[in-house]
């Protein structure tokens, strides 16, 4: 009530008759009752954005675990690349390596 009075108040300061000042704080003080937010609903809505906030952290934890896990997969992948890789050039040098050999043995000799 007192939020009619002081608005109805200030009004009347403003030049506008008491009785249309009145009214103007009351339809004003009307529209914006249901806007505004109490302490209670602040306390509610904090509360609610705690626990969203505590489960996103766990989820986000899981995830992390699961990354890593992923991570760990895939550098023994790599891993496993990279030695076939290894193996396979090491076989093509000793094929090269005797290809030439032979190459050489066979070749005539320059006179």
């Amino acid at each position: 009530m007192s939020d009619r009075l002081t608005l109805a108040n200030a009004i009347v300061d403003a030049g506008i008759e008491r009785a249309k000042a009145e009214r103007m704080a009351s339809v004003i003080i009307d529209v914006i009752h249901d806007s505004v937010a109490t302490k209670a609903d602040i306390s509610t809505v904090r509360g609610e954005l705690k626990t969203e906030i505590a489960t996103l952290r766990g989820e986000m934890a899981a995830m992390k675990g699961e990354l890593k896990a992923d991570i760990a997969g895939v550098g023994a992948k790599v891993e496993l690349i990279e030695h076939r890789l290894l193996t396979r050039l090491g076989g093509l040098m000793i094929v090269v390596g005797g290809v030439l050999f032979a190459a050489l043995h066979y070749w005539p000799p320059a006179h």
